[in-house]
Order: structure tokens, then C-alpha cells, then sequence
């Protein structure tokens, strides 16, 4: 993680974002996503991690409805240039990100990701298994901020997953 350094992301870091997405995933679904949440206006945060003035990490946060209920946030997509994947940018983008989530009140994280990877910031599918939706399974985690609610019910995504 030497000479990268964590920021909010900006409107003029869109094309850059949508690039690493794209080449991350290694297809443009998740770039997609993030244009259509920031389209929505359904986004909550997005940091960037910057290398020789090159995004080369990026997350996103997003609210997650609870029909009837309080709500929580969504993480996702989260992406690390495959160039430099698996040196720790991805663990502090999400560590910075959950932090801030938070700070701000944020009751509940949900995830859908890689079962070995995000348990390790504290995610369970055991958190998430009171909650209704179609991604349930063992790759569909959550985190709890704090105790309280939402403590269950339908999930609502925004539009841009398609939901």
C-alpha cells in the first residue's frame, strides 16, 4: 500500500472508475451498476484509492431498503486493479468505507461477494439470514453496525441491480 493514498471519489474520476470496474470484473455489469447508482442518485460513498495519480481501487456504498423498516446500505461492487490485487488495497477501502458507514449511523451492511474474503471484516451469512431476497445464499453476508433495527423483512435494492 505504499504511495496509495484513500480519497472520496469525484465526478471527474467516472471514467476512470467505470475502466477499473470494467477490467476488474472483466466485463462492464458493475460498471453499469455504479452509473446507474450514481444516475439514481442512490449512492451513499465511493472511495478511490490512488497510485501515481492512477484509481487503481474503488467501493462503493449504497442504501438498502427494508420494506416497512428502517434500512441498512449495500457494498458493492468493490474493485482492486488486477494489477495490484492482493497487496491490501481492497481491505483498506473497505475498512475505510465500513468506518465511515459507521460513523454515520449505518445500522447493517449487506454484501454479496466472495464467502471467504468479506468474513473477514466481520460479515456472516448468519446476519444476513433474517432478511428476505432473491441473492440469499452463502455468498449474501452482512455486518452489523450496531444493535437494533432493522432486525428483518424484505430487502429493497436500488433499480440498478435490477431488482
Amino acid at each position: 500500500m505504499d504511495g496509495v493514498k484513500l480519497r472520496l471519489a469525484t465526478e471527474a474520476d467516472r471514467p476512470a472508475i467505470a475502466e477499473l470496474n470494467t477490467r476488474a470484473f472483466g466485463r462492464p455489469d458493475e460498471a453499469r451498476i455504479v452509473a446507474d447508482l450514481e444516475k439514481a442518485g442512490d449512492v451513499l460513498l465511493q472511495v478511490v484509492a490512488e497510485e501515481d495519480r492512477r484509481i487503481v481501487g474503488h467501493i462503493l456504498f449504497y442504501p438498502m431498503g427494508v420494506r416497512g423498516k428502517l434500512g441498512g446500505a449495500g457494498l458493492g461492487p468493490m474493485s482492486v486493479d488486477p494489477a495490484v490485487q492482493r497487496s491490501g488495497i481492497g481491505s483498506q477501502l473497505i475498512k475505510t468505507g465500513l468506518g465511515i458507514m459507521r460513523e454515520s449511523g449505518v445500522p447493517i451492511v449487506f454484501v454479496l461477494g466472495h464467502d471467504t474474503y468479506y468474513p473477514k471484516f466481520g460479515f456472516s451469512v448468519e446476519a444476513a439470514e433474517a432478511f428476505e431476497c432473491r441473492y440469499k445464499g452463502p455468498h449474501f453476508m452482512a455486518l452489523r453496525m450496531r444493535f437494533g433495527p432493522p432486525m428483518s423483512g424484505e430487502l429493497i435494492f436500488p433499480a440498478a441491480f435490477g431488482a
